[in-house]
């Protein structure tokens, strides 16, 4: 009994893990370091810090009480874009492994103009909570572990380290 329970924990945590897309991990290894900054100028930008100072702080308190709200409300929490492919790697990664999880789009892309105004506040308050303004942003337990490839450590190396299922049952109280 004891190996056949080894042999589904294998095929549950593994076999059903298709590692993502090579050329958006070689882009994500490339991009992301070249265009963090421009993200960490832009987001604030978007969401209106260059205008009223005191609207802007008002702002980014309510959006980071809202972050806090929404990461508190389900076990797996993903802030995405609908036209990002690394967003949609990720929930099709979750889903491939059966972990259910809340979806927030903050819009269709981070370009202006694309990104819904309350999804730039969002986006911006992501950047202070955490130092991460790029998405997929996942939160597990209300903890952020940061996109699909990085972050705290990221969704692919925390489930490449073993330990994705186990923050998951933690998080679901199981």
């Amino acid at each position: 009994f004891e190996s056949a329970a080894i042999i589904q924990y294998l095929y549950r945590t593994y076999a059903l893990w298709t590692p993502p897309n090579e050329i958006l991990e070689a882009a994500s290894s490339v991009v992301t370091p070249l265009l963090k900054p421009i993200y960490r100028y832009l987001a604030p930008m978007q969401a209106g810090s260059g205008d009223d100072k005191e609207a802007y702080y008002k702002a980014m308190a309510a959006a980071k009480k809202q972050i806090e709200d929404e990461v508190s409300s389900s076990p797996v929490v993903v802030y995405t874009y609908s036209l990002s492919p690394f967003c949609s790697e990720a929930t099709t990664l979750l889903d491939n492994l059966g972990i259910s999880y809340k979806e927030i789009s903050l819009g269709k892309e981070w370009v202006p103009g694309l990104v819904s105004e309350e999804g730039a506040k969002i986006r911006a308050a992501l950047g202070e909570m955490t130092g991460q303004t790029s998405l997929p942003h996942l939160f597990i337990g209300s903890k952020s572990i940061g996109g699909l490839f990085t972050g705290t450590p990221g969704l692919v190396p925390t489930l490449e380290e073993g330990k994705l299922t186990d923050l998951v049952n933690k998080a679901e109280g199981k």
